[in-house]
């Protein structure tokens, strides 16, 4: 683990954001990084080296997963890059922030942007359907099945968020998130909060959930981080946040977030939608600053669905 006096240099990150820099590598577990564009790094237990030949062509090309296998044949590495960079390929992607796929951002800030390989999720489209399935049966009242009842693939030991939501053709009526150990374990908490956040607005939500469940579809979905972000200006931040993410912070033991569809609906950008969330919570913008806060972006990667059984009928003309 880097120590809590650990700090990162990168052209003018300063040394109130760098302890957050250096331990957003440390949970990536990133332990040597290939530095490009005269970007300066140092945290500490990190080994910092220039890009090689094979980084550099892998980084001007278009193919992720050749970028990725390049940076996992040397374990726990990643690549740092000055952010707006004049780059083409991957590169130009990774530059102005964007999302790609079988990597992952561990830090995003003004003056560096550090990117490291991530396992993509690939579930069949049995496990998928069975997820969903678990969920609309929970839903109905069905009792909670154990976690050894899931096949290997959703038992498997990874730290990950499972988002639940119950929508009305195509828009959202409800949804909760749970972190856990396994897809396994994190759908089956979600699931049960986000059955008894509707019990407890049962009237507001027009009826009890067995009654409403048909006209429902269920989604599942996994919330997967994409880079912690040190600073938090609002011109930086409206760039980091792209319309394939969300945003969120942690603050203590407690964790919220903006789904990419509501920060895309709000017009003041990811700022706004992020401030207004810690307003929601009735905090203020003064957390920002504490050492127990972290803000976060992610992406929303769907696992399963469920239509609503009623949609799957015939609908007459109007």
């Amino acid at each position: 683990m880097i120590a809590l006096g650990a700090w990162l240099l990168a052209r003018g990150v300063t040394p109130l954001s760098a302890p957050a820099a250096c331990d957003a590598l440390a949970r990536a577990r990133i332990v040597h990084v290939f530095a490009l564009d005269g970007v300066v790094l140092r945290c500490q237990g990190v080994q910092v080296e220039r890009a090689s030949a094979e980084v550099e062509r892998a980084l001007a090309g278009d193919d992720a997963e050749a970028l990725a296998s390049v940076l996992r044949a040397a374990r726990g590495s990643a690549i740092a890059l000055l952010p707006q960079a004049s780059r083409t390929g991957l590169g130009k992607q990774l530059a102005s922030f964007a999302h790609v796929r079988g990597l992952r951002a561990a830090v995003l800030a003004p003056e560096i942007a550090v990117y490291a390989p991530v396992r993509e999720l690939a579930l069949s489209s049995a496990e998928r359907d069975a997820l969903a399935y678990v969920a609309r049966a929970l839903f109905r009242g069905a009792r909670e099945p154990s976690v050894s009842s899931f096949p290997p693939s959703l038992r498997r030991l990874e730290r990950v968020e499972v988002l639940v939501m119950l929508s009305a053709r195509g828009e959202p009526r409800l949804w909760r998130s749970a972190r856990g150990t396994s897809i396994a374990r994190a759908l089956l908490t979600a699931t049960r909060v986000a059955r008894d956040r509707w019990r407890e607005r049962e009237q507001a939500m027009g009826g009890p959930l067995s009654k409403r469940l048909l006209e429902l579809d269920v989604e599942i979905a996994v919330l997967s981080e994409d880079g912690t972000l040190p600073g938090t200006q609002r011109s930086f931040v409206d760039a980091a946040i792209t319309s394939s993410h969300g945003i969120g912070f942690d603050h203590r033991t407690a964790w919220h977030y903006v789904l990419p569809r509501e920060v895309a609906r709000r017009k003041g950008g990811a700022f706004q939608a992020l401030t207004m969330q810690i307003s929601e919570q009735g905090l203020t913008t003064a957390i920002l600053s504490e050492s127990d806060t972290r803000v976060y972006r992610f992406v929303s990667l769907p696992l399963g669905l469920s239509k609503a059984p009623l949609d799957e009928a015939p609908r007459p003309p109007e």
